[in-house]
């Protein structure tokens, strides 16, 4: 029992040892020469600070966003400070304005005389001879109204080891104790702008992105004190929305690379950990070397050795780039390809599947279409079966395919071949129907009786069938041509089946009027017939390779480029939603998550939907804003309008950096999350490049950075 006793107590002071060792080293982080007032007042949120010219002077300044701490800590050498003490912490403030004091009256009567006497002469007020000494002491007193950000202080961790602990609150506040306030140190400011919330596990991947700044008017950087870097975890953006606001050239875009690079080079400390990345790049900055970057983004493959660029980098765009040899052409074959074998449905689901999507892209240039006959057209699936009953559907969806092509050949869409093969697709007795029509307009009936003659053909040109399938369609309508008569006979042969279904019908309706295919021309520009396959899953298959893939959308009309990416990020939605809702498992029976893929708006206003629009909740980007974390999809969007964002979006943003907006609304709009209303004045008033308010996922608290420059790796380097 003795023995035990003994342990026991051996075991409390080793405890108590630690507890004092921790608060004393706490203690340490303030610099005593720092002070700069005392605290007259705190509550939960808001903290008044009595502060001195002398001290101000001293530390070289307190600007608006400063850090300050306050504590009853004993800071002599010789203090004891037990680390399980309330009182050994360090309170946050953050400097938000300058609050009144209760002589506040009288000071500025003395202010007022004195700057009377001072009128005539050449001699400021404060100048000796003015104001007396004690009234001159008082008057240089003045207050600031602060923000209580939170507590630091030293708390057991998991591993039985005192650490550093931030709360974002306060556990007590006395009325009747005071505290003395300090301007960190450096060292202290360090920990605090650099201080994780959230540990990730991996602190050798933290990069950094500037240093601490306060005031576009500071007197100057010092080393040992204003050139205090600040970093980042690039992990906090993985699978999270990011905002980046600013006016033009406010360095949102030089933020972005930096971020985007930072995440790129994860994969050098852990090969297997590569994240995908997609850049909507609007001004062609991220895709081709420039003067201002010294070389480009797509460059950063070169900062890690042993990699080369067709393993890393995938660029697309609208249009070639003669510095760019690699570039893929962001276009489909609205065609699509030469079907191998219609009878194997799996070979024709590749085959035609640029063919299928075109169709889609179609609809949705129909999406507002009020006639009828166009929305027939539009409303028509065109889809691969999953199988064929017997020859005859083979041989309808073969026609149904040929007459849609023949369709876009109509419209204007250059076709892949020369000629239309349509042998066997259109029987005998269907054109001695056609042939014998008994249309009583003479013109009608010519036309019909030729594209009999047309039918018969094995091939024809594309002219040719677009004129026989017009007439056609004609000979299906009017009420005399016969063709009812034909439909009788043909079903009574076979078994009831028709010989043209509800979808040949309706997309031989777009023929109703001349007009009818001029109604989804524009889609035109994003058809090419010489396109292999689909950009929208080969971007998505190298995002899931982890590559860096940038769209250079420069050259493209904004309703284009904004259709081109909303089909890419459904294909990246959908594609990663299948591996959440139907994972794999590997050899171990461990469930696969679904690849990390972020995808960057560049002059986001330009691709999102207007804030307030139609079905604004129900687009893909207010999908993957709101769903895309599960499924491992990084949204960063970058803007110089805050309020054209679909609210949801926002009001789903993990990660903040904010430089210059002019405008009143917009920082409105902005001051409506966390605590960017502290920096409200600043936000609207400061124009330097690169000056933002930064908060990411790790950071329980805002800070005011100036962003690095970003420099590129040269391809010449």
């Amino acid at each position: 029992m003795e023995e035990n006793t003994v342990l026991s107590d051996i075991a409390e002071e080793e405890s108590l040892g630690a507890s004092l060792s921790a608060g004393n080293k706490l203690a340490a982080l303030v610099d005593s020469d720092t002070l700069v007032g005392e605290l007259l007042s705190i509550n939960f949120s808001e903290a008044q600070v009595l502060v001195h010219d002398y001290m101000r002077q001293k530390v070289r300044g307190l600007p608006h966003g400063s850090f300050l701490v306050a504590t009853r800590m004993n800071l002599d050498s010789s203090g004891v400070n037990d680390a399980e003490d309330e009182e050994t912490c360090l309170v946050l403030l953050r400097i938000v304005g300058e609050a009144p004091l209760p002589n506040a009256r009288e000071m500025e009567h003395f202010r007022f005389q004195a700057g009377m006497r001072s009128t005539e002469s050449s001699e400021t007020w404060d100048s000796p001879g003015h104001l007396d000494e004690w009234t001159k002491n008082n008057l240089s007193y003045g207050a600031y109204k602060c923000r209580v950000l939170g507590t630091f202080r030293m708390k057991l961790a998991d591993t039985e080891q005192y650490e550093l602990a931030f709360g974002g609150d306060l556990i007590n506040y006395y009325s009747g104790r005071g505290m003395k306030v300090f301007k960190p140190t450096a060292a202290l400011l360090s920990k605090i702008v650099n201080y994780q919330r959230i540990a990730t596990g991996n602190t050798q991947s933290r990069v950094r992105v500037g240093r601490v700044r306060f005031a576009s008017s500071e007197i100057g950087v010092k080393e040992d004190v204003d050139n205090v870097p600040v970093e980042v975890d690039p992990r906090d953006f993985i699978a999270r929305r990011t905002f980046y606001g600013g006016m033009s050239r406010g360095g949102k875009s030089n933020a972005m690379k930096i971020t985007a690079r930072a995440i790129y080079l994860l994969r050098s400390s852990d090969k297997n950990f590569r994240v995908g990345q997609l850049i909507f790049d609007p001004n062609g900055e991220y895709a081709n070397e420039n003067i201002q970057d010294g070389g480009s983004l797509k460059n950063s493959y070169l900062e890690i050795s042993g990699t080369n660029y067709d393993d890393e980098i995938e660029t697309y765009g609208l249009n070639s780039h003669p510095n760019d040899p690699k570039r893929k052409i962001v276009k489909i074959n609205f065609f699509g390809s030469s079907v191998s074998n219609w009878g194997d449905v799996n070979a024709l689901a590749s085959d035609l599947e640029q063919l299928f999507v075109g169709k889609t892209i179609i609809d949705s240039e129909l999406a507002d279409a009020t006639t009828l006959y166009v929305r027939r057209f539009r409303d028509t699936l065109i889809e691969c079966p999953k199988a064929f009953a017997d020859k005859g559907e083979e041989v309808r969806f073969k026609r149904l395919i040929t007459v849609y092509r023949g369709i876009l050949s109509a419209a204007g869409f250059p076709e892949p071949t020369q000629k239309v093969y349509i042998k066997s697709l259109f029987g005998a007795d269907l054109r001695t129907a056609m042939q014998n029509n008994g249309s009583q307009d003479p013109s009608t009936q010519s036309k019909i009786a030729s594209a009999s003659a047309l039918f018969a053909q094995d091939d024809l040109t594309w002219g040719d069938f677009v004129s026989a399938c017009k007439a056609l369609r004609e000979f299906m309508t009017d009420k005399n041509a016969g063709y009812a008569d034909f439909e009788t006979q043909y079903s009574a042969k076979k078994n009831g089946k028709r010989w043209a279904d509800d979808a040949l019908a309706n997309i031989l309706e777009i023929y109703a009027y001349p007009n009818g295919v001029a109604q989804f021309r524009r889609a035109e520009r994003q058809h090419s017939p010489n396109a292999a396959s689909d950009y929208a899953a080969d971007i998505v298959s190298a995002l899931r390779s982890g590559k860096l893939v940038i769209f250079d959308q420069s050259t493209g009309d904004p309703e284009q480029n904004q259709n081109a990416a909303e089909r890419i990020l459904w294909e990246i939605f959908n594609r990663q939603k299948q591996d959440f809702v139907e994972p794999k498992r590997d050899e171990n029976g461990e469930i696969i998550p679904p690849p990390p893929i972020m995808v960057y708006l560049e002059e986001a206003h330009n691709l999102l939907p207007a804030a307030g629009g139609k079905d604004e909740l129900r687009t893909i980007w207010a999908r993957t804003a709101k769903e895309g974390s599960k499924y491992q999809i990084g949204l960063v969007l970058a803007t110089q309008e805050p309020s054209s964002v679909t609210p949801a979006i926002l009001k789903n943003t993990d990660n903040w950096f904010v430089a210059h907006l002019n405008n009143a609304d917009e920082v409105r709009t902005l001051s409506k999350f966390y605590d960017f209303e502290d920096y409200a004045h600043q936000i609207k008033t400061i124009s330097d490049p690169g000056f933002v308010r930064m908060r990411t996922l790790s950071n329980p608290y805002t800070i005011p950075v100036q962003i690095d420059l970003f420099k590129a790796k040269g391809a010449q380097d």
